[in-house]
This record gives C-alpha cells, structure tokens and sequence, in this order.
C-alpha cells in the first residue's frame, strides 16, 4: 500500500495487503538485522500514536526517461521513525496497517504529503515532475476517494496531471467493474493510474483490458536476470511492446546495473526506475538528483 505512497516491503519494494483471515497475532519485525517478536495489535497501538507523532517519513525514487536521459518523476515511499525501533521498512507494518482501522487514516496522510511536496517542486520550477504513491484496490474504491483527492490537490493548488496513483493488490481485488469506476473517477481528474508489478500477483490481461489504466510498471523481478536468460529478456520486451501497442507508458522496475541500464536503453520508449539510477532518497536531497540528472525544461 501507500509508498510508494504505497507502503513498500523492500528498501523500495512491495508490501501486500493480507487477506484478513490470514490476520496473525504475533509476528516478527527486522530491527537493526535482528527478528525481534511483536505483538500486532501492539504495533497498531503504536502506528496510531506514531501517526499522530509524525513519526512517519518519505523517501522518493526517481524515475528516468531514456528517451531524454532526464527525470520523469518520482515513487514515494514510506519509512516509520519508531522511538524505540529506528527505522522501520515497510515490510515490518504494512499489512498490519492495511487489516487495520487506519487504513483510510494513512491512505489521507500518504495523499496529503504528496500534494504539499508536488506543490513544493512547482514553487521550485519542477512544474513537469510526476509524484506516484501506491494504494490497494479497496482504497481506491473507498467512497468518495476522487472528491477527497481533488479537495487535497485544489487545497495546495496542485496539477492533478503531476499526480500518480500505483495500483497495488496481490490478492483479488473484487470486482472489476466498481474499481474499473474509480479509476476513471480519479482520471477524470486529471490524475493518472498505473498498474504496479504488472505480470506479477493478480493482475492478469483480463484485468488489464477492463481497466483504463495510464502506465503499466513492469515487476522488477523480470529484470534480475535479463543477462543469463533469454527467456527473461524476451518477457521483458513482449511487455514493453504490450504497453506501446495498448499505448500505455511503461516504466520497468527493478534496473540494478549498467548492464541492465544499457541493455534497455535499446527501447527507448521508457521510463526505468532502480538503484543504479539512485537510491530512494530524503525531500532535501531531491534537488542534488535534479541537478544530476536533469529534468524537462
């Protein structure tokens, strides 16, 4: 959920919503490198007081054009600053969160700080920058999900255009139809939708055709081994082929090396997002990423 926006498991990678009888009492969270046993109704206590606190933060991932060699946007991640943990991922909270009765609660604060951020770039000239946060299917199909985002997004007198939202869902999402409704609610906005790790979990090319979509982000995990399997390499460029064809804008996940960096560069048409672009990085060092890679002028 949320990262980006959607909350995300890896040090920018997923995390999924469980399905709620597969809600455990207890589990272990990664402190430091160490399996430390929580209490999750504990840690839930603990994310609504942290909420409150303000102990939650942002990390934002750039993504590159290959097109133009400049940056297009970028991913928002959250991190919990836990007074007594550090920093947690998001793998240590998310499904907990997303099971919980703050989910509509961090779903409001993962819209709003993408707004005043968005609204900060504008007020620095970085009028083209595209900021995506990650939501799952139910949150989208909330009740008036698109009235509330165009409240926030006029409050900060934001482009909707500027403003992604990332699909997220291993599970089923439901059905089709009331998600394929909010999806156009929140495009006729003026805001884009993509479908995050595209190929991966649920989202199959029924679900695709019944959603119009804006993008579609490739799972990284085709791109781990595009250099020892030409299986991996011809998935990889079906898809991207898949997403031109549907004229969709494809962003590929997971660009670790120069290897693989140079080897999609051949594409061309799209965007690449990893850490051999960078790393997910603070609201204070966005600028320094600007001034290294450029962004449309």
């Amino acid at each position: 959920m949320f990262a980006h926006g959607r909350l995300k498991a890896r040090s920018g990678s997923k995390a999924y919503r469980r399905a709620p009888e597969f809600r455990v009492r207890a589990l272990e969270i990664a402190v430091d490198g160490a399996a430390v046993r929580c209490n999750t109704d504990d840690l839930v206590e603990d994310a609504e007081r942290g909420l409150a606190r303000k102990e939650f933060f942002f990390v934002y991932q750039p993504k590159l054009r290959l097109q133009t060699g400049l940056l297009s946007g970028f991913e928002s991640l959250i991190r919990w600053q836990h007074p007594e943990r550090g920093v947690l991922m998001p793998a240590a909270f998310i499904d907990l969160v997303e099971d919980s009765h703050l989910t509509g609660r961090f779903t409001d604060y993962v819209v709003e700080e993408s707004a005043r951020v968005l609204a900060g770039w504008a007020a620095l000239g970085y009028d083209e920058l595209s900021l995506s946060v990650n939501l799952p299917a139910h949150e989208v199909t909330r009740p008036g999900m698109a009235r509330r985002l165009a409240l926030v997004l006029d409050s900060y007198a934001v482009r909707a255009a500027n403003f992604q939202i990332e699909l997220t869902e291993s599970i089923d999402p439901g059905p089709i139809e009331a998600l394929a409704a909010a999806v156009s609610s929140i495009r006729d906005l003026g805001a884009s939708v993509a479908i995050d790790d595209f190929g991966s979990g649920c989202w199959s090319l029924t679900k695709l055709h019944g959603l119009a979509v804006d993008t579609l982000k490739l799972d990284r995990s085709f791109m781990r081994d595009v250099h020892e399997s030409a299986e991996s390499r011809a998935m990889v460029e079906a898809l991207v082929e898949l997403g031109s064809r549907l004229k969709k804008n494809v962003v590929v996940e997971g660009v670790e090396t120069r290897a693989q960096f140079e080897w999609l560069r051949e594409m061309m048409q799209i965007d690449c997002q990893g850490y051999y672009i960078s790393e997910p990085v603070r609201e204070e060092q966005v600028d320094r990423l600007i001034e290294r890679c450029g962004i449309p002028g």
